[in-house]
């Protein structure tokens, strides 16, 4: 008997076991990720820069500027220097971008010894003259003898040095 009991127990075992839930389904490991695809690397060009301003316009004078330079000349000649800029005044607001008169003009305050006014026409000047011409040179001495006007006599000789006169 003690076999009959131990042979239901274990079948009473057995039965108990597959009552049980059974437990929670461990999931398979995912599938490794494929290796990403290579992308190739856009290098953008930089962007394009703009393309220099071309250089001022030389127009010829317009016929009222031409007439008013001959009168400041002729007012200058006839020892009126400050009627003389006056007009040059004039006619530069109608041609601001006339170098030349702008030279001119700077020629006249130097002479009427108005040094700085001179120096700073002079300036304003080699915004619209020509690299290189004569022009752009006599603004550079008209500076130069502005600059000894007020004292600053080795930035003058420096720079009748650079433009190849030799000092008076």
């Amino acid at each position: 008997m003690n076999r009959l009991i131990l042979t239901a127990a274990i079948g009473l075992a057995a039965a108990g076991c597959s009552m049980l839930p059974k437990p929670p389904a461990i999931p398979a490991p995912a599938p490794p990720a494929p290796p990403p695809s290579v992308q190739p690397i856009i290098i953008e060009a930089p962007p394009e820069q703009p393309p220099p301003p071309p250089p001022p316009v030389v127009e010829p004078p317009t016929v009222i500027a031409e007439a008013l330079l001959d009168e400041a000349r002729i007012l200058e000649d006839a020892g009126s220097p400050n009627e003389a800029a006056a007009t040059i005044e004039q006619a530069i607001r109608i041609e601001p971008q006339n170098g030349e008169l702008w030279l001119q003009l700077a020629v006249l305050r130097l002479a009427n010894g108005q040094a700085a006014m001179a120096e700073q026409s002079a300036r304003k000047s080699l915004l619209f003259l020509r690299a290189g011409s004569p022009h752009e040179r006599q603004a550079w001495l008209v500076i130069a003898d502005a600059r000894e006007a007020q004292g600053d006599p080795e930035s003058a000789e420096g720079l009748r040095n650079r433009w190849n006169t030799p000092t008076d």
